[in-house]
């Protein structure tokens, strides 16, 4: 079995892609690694970037668009035999040695199923890119951007996790997907992401599902990343991406009937 893929999808990231590339091509091992690009909409200048940069990158382009959850699901029925899926954003710059350890922590813990990296701005804050399982009201003040009027509303905080100091590794309720390590082996006991989300809250709904199964979700402080975190959904009120982002809430709020924050009870 290949050890590693890395996917990346390009959705109009024309400028940010080659920075993510470069960055992943750097710490990956050619020798037992992949990297899959896909073009979720035309884009001949990356297509032809690659060509000539990176000609051993596996492009894969949609005659229409696809979600996040169909697309990345698409790379892994097509390419099974992998033991591990990393998926980076294209608005993500890795840094040096930043796969090492969330492999290393795969590797002498099997019962780990999903580990992220720390997530900075691009000036080197930290991002809460770990978070506790959203309550049903925490999912309604995020879908209405209420926290962008109310600041500091304790639920936002414990959402978000700023009462907690982080080890070197975490368990954690669930991780966003802007950079995530996947165990293939707990991909096959639990399944491959809900393709029902389009867009935002399929990592919630993947890491409630891997906890679900006895799985863990780890936060790896030493690893770490630069995360422009374009967030459409969350800057633009009336954008598409936030229809999507309201339209996954519901969804997930019907799915967990209102329960998601006991997808890990007992568990951690």
């Amino acid at each position: 079995m290949t050890r590693l893929a890395v996917i990346t999808i390009n959705h109009q990231h024309t400028d940010m892609v080659p920075k993510a590339i470069e960055s992943i091509s750097g710490i990956v091992d050619p020798s037992s690694s992949q990297i899959f690009v896909i073009n979720n909409v035309r884009d001949q200048l990356t297509k032809e970037w690659l060509s000539k940069k990176y000609p051993k990158i596996k492009l894969m382009e949609n005659p229409e668009p696809k979600g996040f959850a169909s697309n990345i699901n698409a790379v892994i029925q097509q390419f099974p035999d992998f033991e591990y899926y990393l998926l980076v954003n294209p608005d993500v710059i890795c840094l040096p040695n930043m796969i090492d350890p969330l492999v290393r922590l795969m590797e002498e813990d099997r019962a780990v199923g999903i580990a992220a990296p720390m997530l900075l701005n691009m000036d080197g804050t930290v991002q809460p890119s770990r978070r506790r399982f959203a309550t049903f009201g925490v999912l309604v003040v995020r879908a209405l951007h209420l926290d962008t009027i109310f600041k500091n509303l304790p639920s936002i905080d414990a959402y978000f996790m700023k009462d907690v100091q982080f080890g070197e590794i975490t368990p954690v309720d669930w991780v966003t997907g802007a950079v995530i390590l996947l165990r293939k082996k707990a991909l096959d006991q639990v399944g491959l992401f809900d393709e029902r989300f389009y867009m935002y809250f399929e990592d919630e709904d993947l890491c409630c599902r891997m906890w679900q199964n006895d799985w863990k979700v780890c936060y790896v402080k030493t690893a770490r990343a630069y995360h422009e975190h374009i967030a459409e959904g969350r800057k633009k009120i009336m954008s598409k991406a936030n229809r999507h982002h309201i339209t996954s809430a519901i969804k997930m709020l019907i799915k967990y009937r209102g329960k998601i924050t006991h997808c890990n009870e007992s568990k951690k």
